[in-house]
Order: C-alpha cells, then structure tokens, then sequence
C-alpha cells in the first residue's frame, strides 16, 4: 500500500514539474560536456565545435516536452564565457 502511494505521489510530482516547465517557459539542465579545440563534436545549427580555437560548453535542457541544445563559450573563470551551464535558465 506504501509503495503504490509512494508511486502516485511521484507520478504526480512529476506532472507537477513538467507542466510548470511547459508554462513558465523555463528549461532544466540534464547534461553537459566541454568540447576543447581539436575534438570532434559536431551539433546541428553549430556545426563541428572541435574546429574552433575557443573551447565550448554543450548543454541540453529538458523544456517540458523536448530537449534543446544550447551552445556557450567555455571560460575557466566565467569572464568571455562560461564555466558550467547554469542549471535552470529561460527560452529564448
């Protein structure tokens, strides 16, 4: 009885959490990788991130109802780009 209640509870939370993605417009991280120059790392709309002299941060965000790719410059100390993908952020 425990579990099925546990189970409901975390369906419905879940339900919770994607439709409030889907209205408020915002995005959640659920993965990220640093492409450093030389690597091939091809994504569309960017082409291959390894071509270039800057290194770049990947990250994919779960919207609600897809995931999205978005592309940063990576920067050690967060001054011409970014260190990590911030973990929740808004669309574009």
């Amino acid at each position: 009885m425990h579990v099925r209640l546990a189970f409901i509870t975390l369906l419905a939370l879940s339900a919770l959490v994607e439709l409030s993605l889907l209205v408020s417009g915002r995005r959640v991280l659920v993965h990220e990788i640093k492409v450093s120059p030389g690597e091939h790392y091809v994504v569309p709309e960017h082409g291959d991130l390894g071509a270039s002299q800057q290194a770049s941060l990947v990250c994919q965000y779960f919207t609600g109802r897809s995931i999205v790719v978005s592309v940063f410059w990576y920067s050690s100390n967060n001054v011409l780009g970014k260190d990590q993908c911030p973990f929740i952020t808004t669309g574009a």
